[in-house]
């Protein structure tokens, strides 16, 4: 069995990324480098030291273009078995993948551990059909777990490069719900989601507090990609969306983020 670790750098350069930095100490395994950043950091020439392969440098192009890229790589070069998906700015360590390699033995195509934020547990979760995510109150209710919605975000998910033989994910997407919508689509197929026997630590922006112009800026792109996913499903958009404008505005005490649902 063989992994591809495929990151997504945004606006930072590989050698402050604690993702790259653990994926240094690692051998065996094929790391290919998406940057989405909008200047220049170095990263190629970083890649090019490390013996990574570096694919965009074009400027963000969005987080489905990036993994598309990746795939479509990895299809034309079959030098890996499962494809593990990782942001800029997670913890990993060796035993990721040792967790990954024992729960691949026992068969699935879909993996992800338990993953924790500002000290909560955000992955896996329950997705229902509006998208509404209800996270789990321990790793052992989620372990427990045995219903049909089970869902998890991209950061750590590690997905057995055949499912991609006829998949790819929506470019109509740019960020936001790319995961869930990959869950919901794979589950349509008949495919399940497996946990692995490991924890990772990572940042992650629902749990922290940007100033208010990025703020808005970051709110419009999560309602234009939930208004493409939930488009036949318009009360669901606004339940979800107009959920988070609400909490935003009570927030940054403006009316921008409501004026901003499409």
């Amino acid at each position: 069995m063989s992994f591809a670790a495929a990151v997504v750098i945004y606006n930072t350069a590989c050698q402050d990324s604690p993702t790259c930095r653990a994926l240094e100490k690692l051998s065996g395994i094929t790391v290919l480098i998406y940057d989405n950043s909008t200047r220049d950091f170095g990263n190629r020439e970083y890649c090019e030291k490390a013996g990574w392969v570096y694919l965009g440098g074009q400027g963000n192009l969005g987080l489905s273009k990036a993994y598309n890229a990746c795939i479509d790589y990895l299809k034309d070069k079959p030098v890996a078995d499962i494809l593990c998906l990782f942001d800029d700015d997670t913890d990993l360590e060796p035993a990721y993948f040792d967790a990954l390699e024992k729960a691949r033995a026992q068969g699935g195509r879909i993996f992800v551990p338990t993953v924790f934020a500002g000290g909560s547990l955000i992955s896996p979760c329950i997705l229902d059909s509006g998208h509404k995510v209800r996270t789990f109150a321990s790793e052992e209710e989620a372990r427990a777990y045995s219903g049909e919605n089970l869902s998890a975000i991209n950061s750590c998910m590690a997905i057995d490069l055949g499912i991609f033989d006829d998949f790819r994910y929506d470019e109509n997407i740019f960020l936001d719900g790319i995961d869930h919508n990959f869950t919901q689509a794979m589950k349509a197929r008949g495919e399940k989601i497996t946990m692995i026997d490991y924890r990772c630590n990572h940042a992650f922006s629902g749990v922290e507090t940007p100033p208010k112009a990025a703020a808005l800026v970051r709110f419009k792109i999560y309602a234009k990609d939930y208004a493409y996913i939930l488009r036949d499903n318009k009360a669901a958009y606004y339940r979800l969306v107009g959920k988070r404008a609400l909490r935003l505005t009570a927030r940054y005490k403006t009316l921008a983020f409501l004026k901003a649902m499409r």
